[in-house]
């Protein structure tokens, strides 16, 4: 058996895989057509064709096995017996004609799912697993993202156009696992210092300040980016420690290793970051840059986040030019001018920060 293991090769080989139309035009694909925004023709040199269809997934990308069953059934019936999970969370099947790519939008289409996301169109909300899963979340990501999704899905449709594509994500906390380089970028976090309940403190510091002398750091203050927890040992030998409000920014990293460190719930919400991009198009990837340092999270309809959502996509769509990415839009008009437009109040936690410095392959050139 163990000889047997030693013998498999990993990765394995994605090629292996690959349906026989697909790896017989391998490298070969040499034009491409649009039928509508959810549905794309592949040309070969060889002449054969395939048509991908893009279909809008759960927030999080979450699926019943009786889901994905009925999605493997419509490859088989009515594609080429493959489908795919992107790396932004949608389906892509893969039908050998364009007759049958419709049958595959009728039907998921049928059972629910948007068929889009191709051009100038919203090409995804992707979103962190939050409380699902995951104990740092300050936010409940997957449902700001459905609601999101359900005010803005014409926008993945193809209804409503925009300037260029629109990616958006949403983080349930700080680290960001919804990813911080979109056009628009949510990112939960608490909007005030955490307190704690000074008795029971003393379970997460050392019992002796002697410790402290030997160069000990209580994890609950190690783990804080900015210093905001400060530890010192007192005149009876024990140690105190105080939260420094000026400094913290409200990441949570403290109440991981801490279970009497509270944060109040009431002021969860998310900040608010614009203008990122992955691909190497225009002035190349861009980082986004935060502009509304908080916003209230109030579930279940988080009517604030979607008025703000929108304003920026109805700002951007009026003014922008044709395939300018809301970033390079920015760069154009210039932040302040981005802060005028929305009415949005300078503070020291979103200052307009000129970007010098660009990402990817044109730094080099």
């Amino acid at each position: 058996m163990s000889s047997e293991r030693l013998k498999k090769r990993l990765p394995v080989p994605y090629t292996d895989f690959l349906p026989e139309l697909l790896k017989r035009n391998y490298g070969r694909w040499v034009d491409r057509r649009f039928h509508g925004y959810g549905i794309i023709e592949h040309v070969s040199e060889t002449g054969e064709r395939v048509f991908t269809v893009k279909v809008g997934t759960p927030p999080n990308f979450r699926f019943s096995t009786d889901t994905l069953r009925r999605f493997a059934d419509i490859a088989e019936r009515h594609g080429i017996g493959a489908l795919r999970m992107t790396r932004s969370g949608n389906i892509e099947f893969l039908a050998g004609s364009l007759e049958a790519a419709q049958r595959i939008r009728e039907e998921v289409e049928g059972m629910g799912f948007p068929v889009g996301g191709w051009g100038p169109t919203i090409w995804s909300i992707n979103s962190c697993t939050a409380f699902l899963t995951c104990t740092t979340a300050v936010v409940d990501s997957p449902s700001i993202t459905k609601v999101l999704y359900d005010h803005l899905k014409p926008y993945f449709t193809g209804e409503k156009t925009l300037p260029a594509k629109l990616r958006i994500n949403v983080s349930g906390c700080p680290s960001g696992c919804g990813g911080y380089v979109a056009d628009i970028v949510l990112v939960g976090h608490y909007g005030d210092a955490p307190t704690y309940d000074p008795d029971r403190i003393k379970l997460c510091l050392p019992r002796s300040s002697k410790a402290l002398e030997a160069g000990h750091v209580p994890e609950v203050a190690m783990v804080c980016p900015t210093g905001a927890i400060k530890v010192y040992g007192k005149e009876d030998g024990s140690v105190g420690m105080d939260i420094i409000r000026s400094k913290c920014i409200a990441c949570g990293r403290c109440r991981d290793v801490c279970d009497w460190i509270d944060f109040d719930p009431d002021k969860a919400g998310v900040a608010l970051l614009v203008g990122g991009k992955s691909s190497n198009t225009g002035r190349g990837p861009l980082m986004a840059r935060q502009v509304i340092p908080w916003i209230p999270a109030v579930p279940p309809e988080y009517r604030e986040i979607v008025a703000v959502v929108k304003k920026i996509i109805d700002v951007w769509r009026e003014t922008a030019r044709p395939g300018e990415r809301l970033g390079e839009w920015l760069e154009r008009i210039g932040i302040e001018e981005f802060y005028k437009m929305l009415d949005i109040p300078i503070t020291k936690w979103n200052k307009p920060v000129k970007i010098t410095g660009e990402f990817g392959i044109r730094q080099f050139l």
